[in-house]
């Protein structure tokens, strides 16, 4: 080791130059640094491919402030707040931004008419993106992308609840 200089009475030390690993043109002790690196980076790209659903393109007319999930839950349209779902399990419901035909097939279309006779419920798989920020006791905007599994319950019990099969993957 080289010595020169001092620092408060001592001398100081400086480091003669890292000697080559043979291997690559590496130092020796660089290879934990670089593997230190690429596991940063390897971490990094995975942060930002877990977040694109926020920003993928949907037919909401707001973009999403989470990322979408898909949740199990009810729909259904009445006075008041038009559409919403509600989420089974919970005492949530979430006041739908989007228009239905852009999430149910058309053949749900009659069911979500109030003044129709079939009027019902429809329960299923909803993909759901949140536009605006979650509020403890209020009612939260989303924008519903998907819907599928889809049961139909008339709202007065008179029939029996029948699956929408279209909704529905064959089992494997």
């Amino acid at each position: 080791m080289l010595i020169g200089g001092t620092e408060a009475g001592r001398p100081i030390e400086l480091l003669e130059p890292a000697v080559d690993s043979g291997r690559h043109g590496m130092r020796a002790g660089s290879t934990f640094s670089w593997a230190i690196g690429f596991a940063l980076s390897i971490a990094s790209l995975a942060v930002l491919a877990a977040k694109p659903t926020a920003q993928a393109a949907t037919s909401c007319k707001q973009p999403p402030v989470e990322a979408c999930a898909t949740k199990h839950g009810r729909f259904s349209t009445q006075n008041g707040i038009a559409q919403t779902i509600w989420l089974v399990g919970t005492t949530r419901r979430l006041s739908v931004d989007n228009a239905a035909t852009d999430f149910l097939p058309a053949a749900a279309m009659k069911y979500t008419e109030m003044t129709s006779p079939d009027h019902s419920y429809i329960f299923g798989d909803f993909t759901i993106c949140p536009i605006e920020a979650d509020a403890p006791g209020h009612i939260r905007a989303v924008c519903v992308t998907a819907a599928k599994n889809l049961v139909v319950q008339n709202t007065d019990g008179s029939h029996p609840a029948f699956r929408l099969l279209e909704t529905w993957t064959a089992p494997r």
